[in-house]
């Protein structure tokens, strides 16, 4: 049986069964678009917590305030967990910061909650 006249446009009896099938769809491609938006949008912000981390093992590194550096390096909320100093005079040492920040995900009908992102940087002191 031919769904489509000869010019390939569906027979009038057929547009509510597309315009059904249309809408069972279109939700499920939503989803699927916002969550793919979703997940990129947690990339940045791992990309950016990175970043932060290393520009806080470069301050302590070199001698100043690896939290000063975090803050002033990305515009996500983030925290530093942990560091380790460089004692003095020891240039085989490395500073190390960790760094997370919490990331709620906004995908609607799908709760995936609030995760932690964590980074860690080390930098070898004295340079």
């Amino acid at each position: 049986m031919n769904m489509t006249d000869r010019v390939g446009h569906p027979r009038e009896d057929d547009r509510g069964a597309i315009m059904v099938e249309f809408a069972l769809i279109v939700p499920i491609l939503l989803i699927l678009l916002l969550g793919i938006i979703e997940f990129g949008r947690a990339y940045n912000t791992q990309i950016s917590l990175q970043g932060a981390a290393r520009e806080g093992a470069r301050a302590l590194a070199l001698g100043n305030s690896a939290a000063d550096a975090v803050d002033a390096s990305s515009g996500v909320a983030i925290t530093v967990s942990s560091t380790s100093g460089c004692p003095d005079g020891d240039s085989n040492a490395y500073a190390t910061v960790t760094t997370a920040a919490e990331f709620t995900f906004g995908i609607p009908f799908v709760d995936l909650g609030t995760k932690t992102l964590h980074a860690t940087a080390s930098m070898r002191c004295g340079l």
